[in-house]
């Protein structure tokens, strides 16, 4: 009994027929890697416990218009980019003095984009995501990765397909040549601008290039969103979403907030989120790779005392810093103010002592990435101390990330006490972002 095995049966939420042709190379409990003959192409399929809103933008905000499709153009140039950095360096030939030129990132053009397509496809009667996109495209090497995410009941199914050739070009070339005879008056450099990358990648040309690395891809997607209930199929559907403008009640936090676009909370069960901890993730363009994540946090312990509240509300803060460093960040760039809050109408619970809030800002390098991190904590009256933060890549500008834990905070309501759940203290007992793959999880303290 393995994942594969799983999947044949639905058990993770989805159903899927393995063909007997399909060659295993790795199989783990929630993901599998293997090779496709048929399609010449390689599978790695996961089951991921994030959970995905595919709705469209609200068509009459300015502010939300296109951002989806922004979003997942930031994290595939994002990705595009570190593929270029960790890609090592060719070794010069004996007659050279160094390693040959490389050109620069493609991405370096801002009118280039990796992606290739973006659509919203439906497998059975549910929304899912199909994406294409380079990770690579360079001379000698040009890597092509689709991706169809399938929300279930416990997560998404990510269903990534990829190739790649060190034959860069000859797509590309061929198809100058043959527009060029067709504009015989224009030149190739003015030609190619004219035509564009998405008249290259046309799937109308894939049948001149069956072995190319875009046309296997797209022809085992279709393959893939073509095949029968019986073989493909959601077993378990994802459950309704809240609407956007919903608040959230947090039973485990002890609050109701109103959550950012894009954010939903984590399925329960399927995560070791410890208690006094609501975690929440938005997922952009793949299963695998960390999402942005938001957590709302209730700690444990005695209430701070109305004297002194803000040195010990500041010494909170430094342990966090403190336990970041510990996990091996470093780099850190701080940024901490106080937050005037209002004061409850209640004067009963406006005399237990002052409200206060603290901004904390951090960029910083953790597991050799760059990583941002943005937190609102809160003092209630009573002295029961809440933070609410947002872990983002940094291709997500820290005013972006702001802005939505502003909103956190702005909406924070406490629940009556019969709805809250007794909290624990969470410094460290939750990591800053999900383990990576292969990764062991750091023990509950």
């Amino acid at each position: 009994m393995g994942f594969l095995d799983d999947l044949s049966k639905g058990l993770p939420g989805l159903k899927l027929a393995i063909p007997n042709t399909w060659r295993r190379q790795e199989e783990q409990e929630r993901r599998a890697v293997l090779v496709d003959p048929d399609h010449r192409v390689g599978w790695h399929i996961l089951h991921a416990p994030w959970r995905l809103d595919l709705r469209e933008d609200p068509a009459g905000s300015k502010e939300q218009a296109g951002a989806f499709r922004r979003d997942l153009e930031r994290h595939a140039r994002y990705g595009f980019e570190q593929h270029y950095t960790q890609v090592p360096q060719p070794r010069p030939a004996p007659s050279q003095v160094g390693p040959p030129q490389r050109p620069p990132v493609r991405t370096s053009d801002p009118d280039w984009s990796p992606i290739i397509s973006v659509e919203r496809v439906t497998i059975g009667a549910q929304p899912a995501l199909l994406t294409i996109r380079r990770v690579a495209y360079e001379p000698a090497m040009e890597a092509v990765v689709g991706n169809l995410l399938v929300p279930v009941a416990t997560g998404l199914i990510d269903l990534t397909v990829f190739q790649h050739t060190q034959e860069t070009g000859f797509r590309e070339k061929t198809l100058l040549n043959l527009a060029l005879q067709k504009y015989p008056g224009e030149g190739p450099q003015k030609l190619a601008r004219r035509l564009g990358q998405p008249y290259l990648d046309d799937e109308q040309h894939d049948a001149q290039f069956p072995n190319h690395p875009l046309s296997c891809v797209r022809a085992a997607l279709r393959w893939l969103c073509g095949l029968p209930a019986e073989q493909f199929a959601i077993t378990a559907p994802a459950p309704a979403l809240p609407t956007a403008d919903a608040r959230v009640e947090l039973p485990a936090v002890g609050c109701s907030v109103q959550v950012p676009p894009r954010y939903l909370l984590i399925p329960d069960g399927v995560l070791p989120v410890p208690m006094g901890v609501a975690l929440l993730s938005r997922v952009i363009l793949e299963g695998a790779d960390d999402p942005q994540m938001l957590d709302i946090r209730h700690l444990s312990g005695p209430s701070l005392p109305a004297e002194g509240r803000q040195e010990r509300l500041l010494a909170l803060s430094k342990h966090q810093v403190e336990e970041w460093q510990r996990q091996g960040a470093t780099q850190l760039e701080l940024k901490q103010e106080s937050i005037e809050l209002p004061s409850d109408p209640d004067p009963q619970l406006a005399s237990a002592g002052p409200r206060i809030g603290l901004s904390v800002e951090v960029s910083m390098l953790l597991g050799g990435f760059r990583t941002h991190t943005v937190a609102r904590w809160l003092v209630d009256h009573d002295g029961r101390v809440f933070r609410m933060g947002i872990a983002t890549k940094p291709y997500v500008p820290m005013n972006e990330a702001a802005a939505d834990v502003d909103l956190v905070l702005r909406s924070f309501r406490r629940l009556p006490a019969k709805k809250a759940v007794t909290a624990a203290w969470l410094t460290s007992d939750l990591r800053l972002a999900p383990l990576k793959r292969g990764q062991t999880p750091a023990p509950s303290n």
